[in-house]
């Protein structure tokens, strides 16, 4: 099975981000990690191997993205308008 780790900065967050992607081929299916998850999540917990057939076959493409969800929704310390402004720039 392909898989590439790759990390490159975000203008929009002004900082690095980690990402993987699993497969050669197929529809290309943009991955979230669950809440406070990150890009590592899927991989953890076997569902690469549960989508084994699918990636190997070249069926489906995996992009497991990196959250900023300690920055954002979780970052309690901050005013709720500064952790909905770190939110956007992710989605952005």
């Amino acid at each position: 099975m392909v898989r590439e780790f790759h990390r490159w900065h975000s203008p929009s967050l002004g900082r690095e981000m980690d990402l993987l992607i699993f497969g050669h081929a197929g529809a290309r299916v943009l991955v979230f990690p669950t809440s406070q998850g990150r890009f590592f999540e899927w991989e953890d917990r076997g569902m690469m191997k549960a989508l084994g057939e699918h990636l190997d076959r070249g069926w489906l493409q995996l992009y497991c993205v990196d959250s900023v969800d300690a920055e954002s929704w979780y970052a309690r310390w901050k005013h709720p308008r500064d952790r909905a402004r770190r939110q956007v720039e992710y989605e952005n």
